[in-house]
Parts: structure tokens; C-alpha cells; sequence
């Protein structure tokens, strides 16, 4: 990896974490009520006049919010990581259970949303790899795959 692809993945995960900490933070007032985030984020009265008739059915609201749980904990697992890889911090091995625990937790709540087990889901992308890597997965024909062709 060079200098420049180093620094632009910095980068980029930094402002992915910076989003998924406005998003949690956002979530934490939305969901929960538990912060009055009305003053430091502001939203128009034409956006606002959008949403006057919302109406979200139940387990939409539920998937809304194992999604935005799903988003923020994968934010805070990418901090843990970055700050391993590009800063040489220890990795906080405790942490990154505690995410990988809190995004099965969500995962487990976008499948109840929908209706689906964790299995099912396991089973489906387990016959989309075979399929799509049939003689096994390598990372060469990863890069190779026809159906990302034209992509970079």
C-alpha cells in the first residue's frame, strides 16, 4: 500500500466515523429521546414540512433502527481498527467484541423486522459465493469478477 492510498483510507474511515457518530448521536435523540439535538442540528421548516403526514409503519421503525444501529457499530468497530492499522494503537480487543457483539445484536433485530433467520440469510450468500466462485474463493478472482468489470 502506498503512502497516498494509506493516507486516503485514513481519511475516508475517519469521516465514516465522524458519520456514524452524528448518526448515533441522531439516533439517541429520534429513537430513544434521550438528547435534545434540535439546536445543533438544524433542519429547514420546508424539510420538515416533508415529513408532516410520516407515518412509518412498526417494522419499518424497527429496521430503521437495527440499521442505524448496524451503521453506528460498524463505525465504532472502523475506529477500533484505524486506529490500529494507521496509527499503531494496541488493538482494543475487548472493544472490537463488544461491537462485533453489538452489531449480532442489531443483525438479529433487522432480521426479525423482516421476518427472516439469520440462517436463511447464511444459506442465500452462502449459494451466491458458490456460485459466483465455483472453483473456490481467491482474492485474485475477487478483482476479476465479471459483474464488477468497469467499476475502477
Amino acid at each position: 500500500m502506498t503512502p497516498h492510498k494509506a493516507a486516503l483510507l485514513n481519511n475516508i474511515c475517519r469521516q465514516v466515523v465522524d458519520s456514524a457518530n452524528s448518526l448515533d448521536h441522531v439516533k439517541k435523540y429520534a429513537i430513544y429521546n434521550k438528547q435534545n439535538l434540535a439546536s445543533q442540528t438544524p433542519v429547514s421548516l420546508n424539510e420538515q414540512r416533508l415529513y408532516k403526514n410520516f407515518k412509518p409503519t412498526l417494522s419499518q421503525c424497527e429496521l430503521l433502527h437495527a440499521a442505524i444501529g448496524i451503521a453506528g457499530e460498524a463505525g465504532e468497530l472502523l475506529d477500533a481498527v484505524r486506529k490500529l492499522f494507521f496509527e499503531g494503537q494496541p488493538l482494543d480487543r475487548e472493544n472490537v467484541i463488544e461491537e462485533l457483539g453489538d452489531l449480532c445484536f442489531y443483525l438479529e433485530a433487522a432480521c426479525q423486522a423482516i421476518g427472516v433467520t439469520r440462517e436463511e440469510i447464511e444459506e442465500l450468500n452462502t449459494a451466491k459465493l458458490s456460485k459466483r466462485y465455483e472453483a473456490g474463493y481467491s482474492d485474485k478472482e475477487a478483482q476479476e469478477r465479471a459483474d464488477k468489470a468497469g467499476e475502477e
